[in-house]
């Protein structure tokens, strides 16, 4: 059992997810634009990835019998005018998702919610897992470089990502 404030976090997280699912996919459209098909099929896979995770908090809170409440997604907003840019902007979003498992599972706690407690774990060891590849993705940019070819040489990484995972 939880409380309606915890109800209120999870439908929160819920909510979270289907936004990074969007912000994932526009993401992608914009790796498309630069002909980035490596990156393009990462951060899909990733946006599948995130409305999974959605689907996870749906079905616990229905499990649960509390209500689901979806909101309005707001557009989401992609800048970049480089790959870096653009995973800086995800290593942004997974940062924030984080930040907000990690209050759920306080809230969790707090409450003495051992279900919820337990459930939210494996989100935190997702976040983890997503933060570090950020890190990963990140040093390879760095670690190519701003050369001429660099772009293709990024792009191939993204490519054997997308295959890996």
């Amino acid at each position: 059992m939880v409380s309606a404030k915890l109800e209120a976090k999870l439908n929160e997280l819920l909510n979270g997810e289907m936004e990074a699912h969007h912000i994932y996919l526009q993401c992608a459209a914009w790796a498309s634009e630069q002909k980035f098909e490596g990156a393009k099929a990462f951060l899909l896979v990733h946006a599948a990835e995130e409305r999974t995770h959605m689907m996870k908090f749906f079905t616990f809170l229905d499990d649960l019998g509390a209500p689901i409440s979806f909101k309005a997604l707001p557009k989401p907003v992609v800048d970049a005018k480089t790959i870096r840019e653009l995973f800086l902007r995800v290593q942004e979003e997974e940062r924030k998702v984080s930040s907000h498992i990690f209050e759920a599972i306080d809230m969790a706690r707090a409450e003495h919610s051992y279900e919820a407690d337990q459930f939210l774990q494996w989100f935190a060891a997702e976040q983890h897992e997503e933060e570090k590849l950020c890190r990963t993705i990140l040093d390879k940019i760095d670690l190519i470089g701003e050369g001429p070819n660099s772009n293709y040489f990024v792009d191939l990484e993204f490519g054997k990502l997308a295959k890996a995972g």
